[in-house]
């Protein structure tokens, strides 16, 4: 069961990264891929059903209460793209008549990237396994300090695509439209999407970590 949640977890993860390139994939292609992300996303709720049942029991850590409320607020942004989605559809979901307003693609626009935020803070919350492992492997080891330098690097590249993909001016709608470098080659998009994931990602995680280590200290203390 682990091992699915897992695959189902990369899976929609790796299909985010894509539709964010909206002006890359055929768009057919860009609502058949969303329309799959949000049937695995509700198996994802399903699979997880244990972890509904503990919400209201034991005690709230911030750390707890706060994945409770990027999860929430995540669901949201689901649900925003999704409700959106069907309602400017051009291919999928057509049959249903559903006039394109703009107030359907500017919900469709901020859900998305706000999404995208969450999903990347979500990603940072549940990695920290991951990285205290590669941590340990690398502590002492001859590309200790090349690992700290590629992951400087991520954060830094990441950084530079985040500004560069304009999240900012879609969270809060500072432009009515999206615009897309058509020039750019798909590679470089791609790139920038996933670096910016990943810079959110760790810096999620670095917050969260040290806050944890200083609260270690503290009592050790």
């Amino acid at each position: 069961m682990k091992k699915l949640k897992r695959i189902i977890d990369i899976v929609m993860y790796l299909i985010f990264i894509v539709l964010m390139g909206h002006h890359i994939t055929d768009n057919s292609i860009h609502e058949i891929l969303g329309s799959l992300l949000f049937v695995l996303f509700i198996v994802h709720h399903i699979l997880n059903y244990r972890y509904y049942k503990t919400v209201l029991k034991g005690k709230y850590t911030f750390k707890r209460l706060f994945l409770l409320i990027v999860d929430f607020f995540l669901l949201i942004c689901m649900l925003g793209m999704m409700i959106s989605a069907v309602g400017i559809s051009s291919d999928v979901f057509t049959f249903l008549n559903i006039k394109t307003t703009i107030t359907g693609r500017k919900l469709h626009m901020i859900s998305t990237s706000w999404g995208f935020v969450l999903m990347s803070i979500h990603l940072g919350l549940h990695i920290e396994i991951l990285i205290d492992k590669l941590n340990k492997k690398m502590k002492e080891n001859t590309f200790e300090y090349v690992y700290y330098l590629i992951l400087f690097l991520i954060a830094i590249y990441g950084f530079y695509s985040f500004i560069k993909l304009k999240f900012i001016s879609d969270m809060f709608l500072l432009n009515a439209f999206k615009f897309y470098d058509f020039n750019e080659s798909p590679i470089i998009f791609y790139l920038h999407a996933l670096s910016s994931s990943l810079f959110i990602g760790l810096i999620t995680y670095l917050i969260n970590n040290f806050k944890w280590k200083r609260k270690k200290e503290n009592k050790n203390e």
